[in-house]
């Protein structure tokens, strides 16, 4: 019975997958840049999640302050940085 209900559960989310998310990266910190030897350039903490939306069809925009509404959004992601040794 639960393998049921979960499979139609998969199934009537499948086409809701489909559908590009509007999402919102919250860069905490702007200044925080590091030297990526992939790109060959200094990029900031949101820079491989951009890469990885777009590359799926996805709208995102960016922002270095949280927004009070949240609701126009799908998804949210918070950058915070990144250790330092």
């Amino acid at each position: 019975m639960y393998r049921t209900k979960a499979l139609i559960t998969v199934i009537l989310l499948i086409p809701l997958m489909s559908f590009a998310a509007n999402a919102f990266i919250w860069l905490y910190d702007p200044g925080d840049r590091f030297d990526d030897p992939e790109t060959g350039t200094t990029i900031d903490c949101a820079y491989w999640i951009e890469q990885a939306l777009a590359a799926n069809g996805h709208d995102y925009t960016t922002g270095d302050y949280l927004p009070a509404d949240l609701s126009p959004y799908d998804v949210v992601f918070v950058t915070l940085g990144f250790f330092r040794c």
